[in-house]
C-alpha cells in the first residue's frame, strides 16, 4: 500500500478536542485530495492530561489513527527526546505490520521530525517537515539533531513568512510558506445575528496564558469603555491566566458577568473552554475579534474569525502579518495597550465599512482545505 504517513504530537478526542486540530485537518484535505493517509500522534503530556498510555489504534473521520501516549510532562530535552525516539520505533513496527512501509512521511515540527529522520534513512523514505513552532533552545545536542533533520528534508513548510525567516536565521534552512487550514465546514460566512439595540460585542478566544496578551487586553478594554460604554467582551478559552486575569478585571472596575446574565455594557464574560462549535456560533453575534498575542507563528484563530467574516484586530507578532490588513482588520504593535485600544476605538466607529462577506469569501480562497492542500500535496508526491 502507498500512503503518506503524517506525524503530529497530538490528535483530537472528545476530551480534548484541540489537541493536535489543525494536524488532523491536514491529514483529511490530504485524505480529500486523493493520497491514502494514516496518522500517527506521539502525545508527550503531562500525565494531567487522561488518555490510555502505550500504543493505541483508531479510526477518526475515516483515517486510521495511531497514537502513542506516555505522561512526559516538563523534563530536561535530553530524557524527553529519548523517550520520543523509542515512541516512534514501538509504533512504527505496528503500522508496518497493517500498512507497510509508508511512501513519505509528512511531519509537524522539527522537534518531532529528530526521531523520524534514522528510519527514514535506513529504509529510503523521503519526509516533509511543515513547521508550527518558532525555533527554541533545547540544548546544543537536540538543535543539531533538529538542523540536520531540517537540512534531510525533501521539503521543509513553514506556516508563516516570519516563521520561514526565523528558520533561516536559526538553522540556515530554506523554506516555502504554505499557511494552515482553515476548517470552513465549521467557520462558514452567515450574517451577524442581531440583539436589538445591545452592546457592541467584542470576543476573544484562546487558551489563557501568557503568551495570547489577555493582561494587554483588559487593561486597554478599561481604557475603552471609559470611553465608549455600550461595548462588551466575551472571552473564550481556560488556562494557568484566568484567575489573574478575572483579579486584573476587577482591579480595574470591570464587571464581570456570571453564568446567565444578558451582556451588560462595560463588562465581561468568561465562558471558559470551548469547541470549535461553540466559537462559530460565537462569532454570529460578534462585531469584531481581537486577540493580542506576543508570538503567534500562524494564528489560526484569527483565520476562523475571518471564515466567519468577522473582522479582526491582531498584533504584529509573526503570523497575522500575512493574512490581516485594512480590508479585514487593524494591526497593532505587541504590547501597546495604547495602541490596542485605539484600534479597538476605531473598530467600533468604522464596523459598518467592513464587507463582512468580502472578508469571508477571500478567507476561503485563501485557506480551504482543497487549496492548502493542494500546495502540500505537490511536495509529498
Amino acid at each position: 500500500m502507498s500512503y503518506v504517513l503524517e506525524v503530529s504530537w497530538g490528535c483530537p478526542n472528545d476530551k480534548y478536542p484541540l489537541n493536535g486540530l489543525f494536524q488532523f485537518d491536514q491529514a483529511k484535505a490530504l485524505r480529500d485530495a486523493g493520497l491514502d493517509v494514516v496518522f500517527l500522534a506521539l502525545d508527550l503530556r503531562s500525565f494531567r492530561r487522561w488518555r490510555k498510555w502505550g500504543v493505541n489504534r483508531t479510526e477518526r473521520d475515516g483515517i486510521a489513527v495511531y497514537e502513542y501516549n506516555y505522561p512526559c510532562g516538563p523534563m530536561k530535552p535530553g530524557l524527553k527526546y529519548r523517550i520520543q525516539d523509542k515512541a516512534f520505533k514501538r509504533v512504527i513496527s505496528h503500522i508496518e505490520r497493517e500498512f507497510g512501509h509508508p511512501s513519505v512521511i509528512h511531519i509537524h515540527t522539527c522537534q518531532q521530525a529528530i526521531s523520524v529522520t534514522d528510519y527514514c534513512a535506513q529504509n529510503a523514505i523521503p519526509y516533509v517537515i511543515t513547521e508550527h513552532i518558532t525555533p527554541l533552545d533545547e540544548t546544543k545536542s537536540i538543535e543539531d539533531r533538529k538542523s540536520a533533520a531540517l537540512h534531510g528534508a525533501k521539503q521543509v513548510i513553514s506556516v508563516s513568512n516570519a516563521l520561514g525567516r526565523d528558520l533561516k536565521r536559526v538553522y540556515g534552512v530554506e523554506s516555502v510558506t504554505i499557511p494552515n487550514i482553515v476548517d470552513l465546514s465549521a467557520f462558514e460566512y452567515c450574517p451577524r445575528i442581531l440583539e436589538g439595540t445591545g452592546p457592541v460585542s467584542i470576543l476573544s478566544a484562546a487558551s489563557m496564558n501568557h503568551g495570547k496578551g489577555f493582561d494587554i487586553l483588559i487593561h486597554a478594554y478599561a481604557k475603552l469603555i471609559r470611553i465608549y460604554p455600550k461595548c462588551h467582551l466575551t472571552v473564550m478559552g481556560d488556562g494557568p491566566e484566568r484567575d489573574n486575569i478575572q483579579r486584573l478585571c476587577s482591579e480595574l472596575g470591570i464587571k464581570i458577568d456570571t453564568a446567565g446574565d444578558q451582556p451588560a455594557a462595560g463588562g465581561v464574560s468568561f465562558t471558559g473552554s470551548y469547541v470549535r462549535s461553540d466559537f462559530a456560533a460565537q462569532l454570529k453575534k460578534t462585531d469584531f475579534f481581537i486577540l493580542p498575542s506576543r508570538s503567534e507563528t500562524f494564528g489560526l484563530v484569527y483565520a476562523e474569525a475571518l471564515a466567519a467574516g468577522v473582522p479582526v484586530v491582531a498584533t504584529e507578532c509573526g503570523g497575522p502579518e500575512d493574512f490581516i490588513d485594512d480590508s479585514n482588520g487593524v494591526l497593532v504593535p505587541v504590547d501597546d495597550v495604547d495602541a490596542l485600544a485605539e484600534a479597538m476605538a476605531q473598530m467600533t466607529d468604522s464596523l459598518e465599512s467592513f464587507d463582512r462577506n468580502a472578508i469571508s469569501d477571500s478567507c476561503k480562497k485563501r485557506f480551504s482545505p482543497a487549496t492548502v492542500a493542494s500546495q502540500i500535496r505537490e511536495y509529498l508526491i
